[in-house]
């Protein structure tokens, strides 16, 4: 249970990691730019100041070599990456910390955990990483419940077989990104699954959230890279069939990805995997709109190219970032095979971009460095720093967070005018200021763009809350009301719950809850999260 390093519980990361000052003061800067100052900084409590309510459980002795109750290991728990846990942690709200952090080592230990809290009436809460943005690890409960346990899969962490004929591997639940690529290496494979969170986050939780990863067309999500499931319920477990495809009814992993911990704990899974890629090219544009920009992504979309990345990043996004050099839109492009040379379709990607009056920012050519040259080396080098943005921005009373979505490419443009206008509308009147809403193209598809906006704002320690509400209420409800989805790889969690009831068909909100009913009759898996 213990680490070597430990995982901050009042940011991201391992302690000793954070933004340099320059990094501080270059954020702090762009975003006074914006109107944007906050308060003068805060302090994060300390493990000694904050406050526990004494444990109300005590496992039996067969569990009690598997679970933690130490200080440190509740309040570590308690909390994800979202908003909202930032706010929290930084007031020192643990009222609803974990009584029990349990570690299984095996199935065995997991069917346990399931027999114990169904006999005691405890909540059990599964956790890979803890890098949620949703509220999906949040270990509020209501009151029916005796207790809470946090299950974390840190344990159960092998890549357990590789079939090199196949391409694939059996992979335990609980890895986080490195531990299954270094698993992987040796063999020379790769699952290619690399989200922002990827080094903390973990293949189950990948799974249970339906992520989103590092290709930003064709194996968008990890539904295309996962083969089968293995799956503990309380009523037992299920194992779907290995197999290239299958036409045989409803699919099992279909039911399991996106459950959210909510129908039981994913245990391991067999994912298809890839030769490490061995050709390489990537080149950069600059676009005068962000909307000629979204056309030229279009037409890489649907020319069937599929380049490993295709990102756009709007002005305010790259102004916020320190990445801009004046009002216009940078696109990222790039290509990778482990079999053939990739020049004939960046170059074809490359005339759909001059065709909407791109100008180029790196050139793709003989330039094996050119991810890491000019606007395009300086968004991937912000892009990495990003998640230790919010540590340094909630002890200033900062808002800042982000939302994601997807619309078709014939709503995109006014759905995307309206969220904006939507979102900063809600800024004003929450804060009694204007903020910043800025946007970029995360995955893109043939038949339209997934959107993942940001938006900044002034606000009070003492008010974060109530401001960060009032705002994301006001986004969720205009992207419902514009045919969006709530979520494109975000997941659901406690925090999109009420937008996911408006847009999944209550006929399927019924089957749902007929799973859980068969699932888990007593209700003890994440409470409050997918299923009501």
């Amino acid at each position: 249970m213990n680490m070597e390093k430990k995982i901050k519980y009042w940011g991201w990361g391992y302690e000793g990691t954070s933004l340099k000052e320059i990094e501080i003061r270059n954020l702090l800067k762009s975003l006074k730019e914006f109107g944007i100052s906050g308060t003068k900084k805060g302090k994060f409590p300390t493990i000694n100041s904050i406050s526990l309510n004494t444990s109300r459980l005590n496992p039996p002795t067969s569990l009690k070599k598997i679970c933690a109750t130490d200080k440190y290991e509740r309040i570590l728990h308690t909390f994800g990456q979202s908003q909202p846990d930032s706010i929290r942690t930084f007031l020192g709200d643990f009222i609803n910390a974990p009584d029990i952090v349990a570690y299984p080592t095996n199935e065995e230990d997991i069917k346990n955990l399931f027999e114990w809290c169904g006999e005691v009436g405890a909540a059990l809460i599964p956790y890979g990483a803890g890098s949620s943005v949703v509220g999906g690890v949040t270990t509020d409960v209501d009151l029916a419940y005796n207790g809470t346990v946090t299950v974390d899969l840190s344990r159960l962490n092998k890549v357990l077989e590789v079939d090199t004929q196949s391409q694939t591997a059996r992979i335990q639940g609980g890895a986080r990104g490195p531990e299954l690529e270094a698993g992987l290496k040796p063999q020379g494979f790769t699952l290619r699954h690399f989200p922002q969170s990827f080094e903390h986050s973990t293949l189950g939780g990948w799974i249970a959230t339906r992520s989103g990863g590092h290709f930003a067309t064709l194996y968008t999500h990890i539904d295309d890279l996962v083969q089968s499931i293995s799956m503990v319920t309380p009523a037992g477990t299920i194992k779907s069939l290995r197999v290239p495809g299958s036409g045989a009814g409803p699919s099992p992993d279909r039911l399991i990805l996106g459950s959210e911990g909510s129908l039981g704990i994913i245990t391991e899974a067999w994912v298809r995997l890839q030769k490490k890629p061995t050709y390489k090219a990537t080149a950069g544009f600059i676009f005068s709109s962000f909307f000629k920009a979204s056309r030229a992504v279009r037409g890489i979309s649907q020319a069937g190219l599929y380049p490993a990345n295709v990102r756009i990043v709007n002005d305010v996004e790259l102004k916020i970032n320190n990445v801009s050099n004046g009002s216009s839109t940078l696109m990222i492009v790039s290509f990778e095979s482990a079999d053939h040379p990739v020049d004939a379709w960046i170059s074809r990607a490359e005339q759909c971009c001059l065709d909407y009056g791109a100008n180029i920012d790196v050139n793709w050519r003989n330039n094996p460095t050119a991810n890491q040259e000019n606007l395009v080396g300086a968004w991937r080098e912000a892009f990495i720093r990003m998640p230790y943005n919010r540590e340094e921005l909630t002890p200033r009373g900062i808002i800042s967070d982000t939302f994601e979505t997807a619309i078709t490419w014939e709503r995109f443009e006014s759905f995307y005018e309206n969220v904006k206008s939507a979102t900063e509308l809600a800024i004003l009147q929450s804060t009694g200021k204007k903020g910043a809403v800025s946007c970029r193209f995360s995955h893109s598809y043939p038949d339209g763009p997934a959107p993942y906006f940001a938006f900044h704002a002034n606000s009070d320690p003492n008010k974060m809350m109530e401001n960060w509400l009032e705002i994301k209420s006001a986004a969720s409800d205009a992207i419902i009301k514009n045919g969006g989805t709530i979520t494109h790889h975000h997941a659901i969690g406690r925090d999109h719950s009420h937008w996911y009831k408006k847009q999944c068909p209550p006929l399927f909100g019924n089957i749902l809850r007929s799973a859980k009913e068969n699932l888990d009759p007593n209700g003890i898996l994440n409470p409050g999260v997918i299923i009501s």
